[in-house]
């Protein structure tokens, strides 16, 4: 789940990654922050902390769909922004060729928890309309944990107009999956290629204000995967 999205929801959207450095990410921010709305959960910075921890399949099947390059792929994760929350996203993030769609529910601590140790019979039993879903993936496939990811993330948003503008910057990564809550678990950072990453995501369109600021830099989509960039810098 997105920092202000409502839980349990399903979003489809097109998303469009960019490697940026530093400099890029401070000047877009200074525009982004003039004509956008700050995203509610930042701090007095304007970013927040962002953890994920992805599955996979015994095979890797996420893993090499995505180096692969298929257009239809997915990724299965749990989501925190605060180590002492008592809530966890459970996320199931896929892509039909242009199109992305994520549904999420969510887990309280001990059923995250639960479900991290290998234990997902719990899942058919909560009252939510995915839970029979992401319960038939874990069980059908033998879903395991595979890392976390630690970053922090500027969020910049349009409501009326389903615009979201992410930049992500310090990544980290963990093979330690039981730790899920403990904000001292032992992470790695990782190295990016130009600093930052840059998400534009949106639903219909992106409107030419908004593309007259990002044409200030030099801009080249790509396929940017952050749990692919954190297993091949783990080597696992």
């Amino acid at each position: 789940m997105e920092a202000g999205q409502n839980p349990g929801s399903g979003v489809f959207r097109h998303e469009v990654k960019y490697h940026i450095s530093e400099r890029e990410a401070y000047m877009l921010a200074q525009y982004f922050r003039c004509i956008m709305r700050t995203d509610k959960h930042a701090g007095s910075d304007g970013q927040y902390w962002i953890r994920s921890l992805y599955f996979d399949t015994p095979g890797n099947r996420d893993y090499h769909d995505k180096v692969n390059g298929y257009t239809d792929r997915r990724k299965i994760r749990l989501r925190i922004y605060d180590t002492a929350t008592n809530i966890a996203m459970l996320e199931h993030k896929s892509k039909r060729g242009a199109f992305v769609h994520k549904e999420s529910m969510p887990l309280d601590r001990q059923n995250a928890s639960t479900l991290v140790n290998g234990n997902c019979a719990f899942l058919p039993f909560l009252p939510h309309g995915a839970a029979h879903q992401f319960y038939a993936c874990f069980q059908r496939e033998l879903l395991r944990p595979i890392l976390i990811i630690d970053y922090e993330r500027q969020a910049f948003e349009l409501p009326f107009e389903s615009i979201r503008i992410t930049i992500d910057r310090s990544l980290r990564a963990s093979m330690d999956t039981s730790r899920l809550f403990d904000k001292n678990a032992p992470c790695l950072r990782v190295p990016n290629e130009r600093g930052c990453i840059l998400e534009v995501k949106y639903r219909h369109a992106i409107p030419d204000f908004i593309r007259s600021i990002l044409s200030e830099i030099d801009l080249t989509g790509t396929s940017i995967s952050k749990y692919i960039i954190c297993r091949q810098t783990l080597h696992i």
